[in-house]
């Protein structure tokens, strides 16, 4: 440092570090005897690692100072050299970070030492995406051995998710598919959003390429419709009809429902209950025949056929449980007199005469109590037989009555509150019409200067005050106002 040595001159001490392209030649006078390290070190083998060790420690700290001026590509390229040959740590942290490595000579080094994923960052830093994509997926296939990276699979997956490049996405992606399907058709759901929202990639190409890999297709398709909730019908019908299709395969080779089996059967009636995009009617053609009894109902209950749906329920499943919840679900969104309509449809389903059995009288007894709130209570004692007690219906009873007390004093409270409001108004349009006019038996007419024997009289905008009569025998300026009153206190 002290005496500002060219650091190049440091370097050609080490064999084969300087490029080939660099332009340095030795000073003259020489500034030493020595030819090269292995002169220097005798051979010492401790010796020249201790040499390099020392090089690596001080081109890393002038890389960045004024010393590296005008020789950056000759000093990053050395410490390349350096790094692969110790199989450094820092090797990665130089390529991913700014640097002047020469690529030639840098590539032949790295491929030498059998630092493929290195060799892959330096094509991919100088623009070379597709050699460093064509080298990593040698090293995933086994073709040439490197293991730096235990998850060079998941690496390339984020690497083409951030890939501007379509054509290599393109290139890449059944080969992505064909390993890892979940996994692999990251590469389309974890884009950039920006890049997403432009459907710079049709999302419609996408599911084309996706027919040969079924995970895949439903992994992309709930990104369409649940992520980014587009509201394309023909992306709703599609994983609806995914979802039915790999439930009735699933179905087909196992007579037990397994876990997959069950995950992929909520997902369907999350989605039947909730979007309202799919086609009703082509799914439940589909349905018909299987033993999808609860998606029948909840289908049915989107074409508004809810008695179906709740014979369904209540007769052929015996879910009480789901047939409150389908009411529930149902009216969401919806007002009063809707939801206890499906409520008071429910208590009928129960109540049917062509019915018999404890099982449903105390189902309908539990729904009555537990929802006592969603009933019409009049309409509810009149269908109810006659030879239930009061006491078995009694939480319906005290919450129905609870209710009415209830609706009767917010309704009290309203009208009060309309009343306050009303008169707030009255008073505001009182204050509105000014100052009231005293008439007295001392005021006279400016006309006929007569007094006033009637509480009514006309008022011109000087405050002046004159008869109806006279005023009506002149000719009246336009912007004379009149004013009436048959009040005895505005006078």
């Amino acid at each position: 440092r002290s005496g500002q040595l060219d650091v190049r001159e440091l370097i050609s001490l080490y064999p084969f570090l300087l490029p080939p392209s660099s332009s340095f030649i030795r000073s003259h006078p020489p500034l030493h005897e020595f030819a090269d390290l292995n002169q220097l070190t005798q051979g010492d083998q401790e010796k020249m690692t201790k040499c390099k060790r020392f090089l690596m420690s001080y081109l890393n700290e002038v890389r960045s100072t004024e010393v590296a001026n005008g020789y950056k590509e000759d000093i990053d390229t050395a410490l390349l050299k350096l790094y692969a040959e110790a199989n450094h740590e820092s090797l990665l942290d130089l390529l991913v970070s700014e640097n002047f490595c020469l690529l030639t000579d840098s590539a032949a080094w790295l491929e030498k030492h059998k630092k493929y994923f290195a060799l892959g960052l330096l094509y991919h830093y100088n623009g070379q995406d597709a050699a460093a994509l064509q080298l990593w997926v040698k090293i995933v296939d086994g073709d040439i051995q490197d293991s730096t990276r235990s998850d060079l699979y998941e690496y390339i997956v984020d690497f083409l998710t951030f890939c501007s490049d379509q054509d290599l996405v393109w290139k890449y992606c059944e080969w992505l598919l064909r390993r890892n399907e979940e996994v692999g058709v990251q590469i389309f759901t974890k884009r950039p959003l920006e890049e997403q929202e432009k459907n710079s990639i049709n999302p419609d190409d996408i599911i084309n390429c996706l027919n040969k890999y079924p995970k895949a297709r439903i992994k992309y398709l709930e990104h369409l419709v649940l992520e980014r909730k587009i509201e394309k019908e023909k992306y709703h019908t599609h994983l609806a009809v995914l979802y039915l299709e790999a439930i009735l395969h699933l179905k087909s080779v196992t007579t037990d429902n397994c876990a997959e089996t069950t995950e992929l059967l909520l997902k369907l009636r999350s989605l039947l209950q909730k979007s309202d995009l799919y086609r009703i009617r082509f799914i439940l053609d589909k349905i018909q025949g299987t033993d999808l009894r609860m998606e029948s109902a909840i289908l049915y209950g989107k074409l508004e056929e809810h008695e179906k749906a709740l014979h369904i329920l209540v007769h052929e499943l015996k879910d009480f449980r789901a047939a409150e919840e389908y009411c529930m679900w149902n009216s969401e969104n919806r007002d009063m007199q809707y939801r206890r309509r499906l409520f008071h449809m429910l208590l009928s389903v129960y109540l049917n005469p062509g019915t018999s059995g404890c099982t449903l009288v105390m189902a309908a007894v539990d729904l009555l109590n537990n929802h006592a709130a969603e009933f019409d209570a009049a309409l509810v004692l009149q269908a109810v037989p006659d030879s239930w007690s009061v006491q078995l219906l009694s939480p319906f009873l005290a919450g129905a009555v609870r209710q009415s007390i209830h609706t009767r004093r917010m309704t009290q409270a309203a009208l009060g509150l309309a009343q306050a409001e009303n008169l707030i108004y009255k008073y505001e349009k009182v204050k509105q019409r000014g100052t009231p006019i005293l008439l007295s038996d001392k005021k006279v007419c400016q006309v006929c200067q007569n007094p006033f024997t009637e509480p009514v009289f006309v008022r011109y905008p000087n405050g002046g005050m004159v008869h109806t009569h006279c005023a009506a025998k002149r000719h009246l300026n336009s912007n004379m106002t009149h004013h009436s009153s048959s009040s005895s206190n505005q006078t």
